[in-house]
C-alpha cells in the first residue's frame, strides 16, 4: 500500500471538503462535529454542537489562523487558538491544510524540538485507511499530553476532492 501525498493531491485537485468530529478530554472536554472546505493551502472549518449548531469557525491561511465564536460573538487570537487546541503548537497551518486533505504530515522533527525545549510529555499519532487503489489516506489524528492528561482525537468520517474552486 503507498500513501497518498499532498503535492500529488494538489497536482491533481483543487479543493478537498469533508466532515468529521472532534473529541476532547481534560480540561477541556467534550464532542463537537465539523464540516471543512480547503483550496491548497487554505482551509476553513466550522464547528457544531450535538444539535447541531454552528459554534466556531476556524480560517487557516498560511499567515494566520481566524477563529470566531459565533455562541459568544467573539474573535480568538492565534495565541488563543494554540491555547485551546495544544496539537497546534506543533502542527502549523500548513499541516493542518496537508491533514484535511488526507496526508500525514512531516512533523517528527518539529515535536521532538518542541518537546525538548518546553519539558513536555505528548505524543501524536497519525491513522490511516485503504482507499481506492490500494493507497492509504490520514482517518484520525491522535494528540495526548501526559501531564495534562489533555487529549483531543479528530475523527474524519468523509473526504471529497474535486477539481471545482471553492
Amino acid at each position: 500500500l503507498s500513501r497518498i501525498s499532498y503535492p500529488d493531491l494538489i497536482d491533481n485537485y483543487n479543493s478537498c471538503e469533508g466532515k468529521g468530529f472532534i473529541v476532547s478530554k481534560g480540561e477541556m472536554h467534550g464532542k463537537l462535529y465539523f464540516s471543512f472546505k480547503s483550496q491548497r493551502d487554505s482551509t476553513f472549518i466550522d464547528f457544531s454542537d450535538f444539535l447541531g449548531r454552528k459554534t466556531i469557525l476556524m480560517w487557516f491561511t498560511p499567515e494566520k489562523i481566524t477563529v470566531r465564536d459565533l455562541i459568544n460573538n467573539t474573535y480568538y487570537s492565534q495565541s488563543q487558538v494554540v491555547n485551546y487546541f495544544p496539537f497546534l503548537k506543533v502542527l502549523n497551518n500548513q499541516n493542518i491544510s496537508e491533514v484535511v486533505w488526507g496526508t500525514k504530515p512531516d512533523y517528527k522533527k518539529k515535536i521532538k524540538k518542541y518537546k525538548k525545549e518546553n519539558n513536555l510529555e505528548m505524543n501524536y499519532k497519525f491513522k490511516q485507511k485503504q482507499f481506492s487503489s490500494n493507497r492509504l489516506i490520514l482517518s484520525s489524528l491522535y494528540y495526548n499530553d501526559r501531564k495534562s492528561g489533555d487529549t483531543f482525537e479528530v475523527e474524519f468520517k468523509s473526504r471529497q476532492w474535486s477539481k471545482n474552486h471553492i
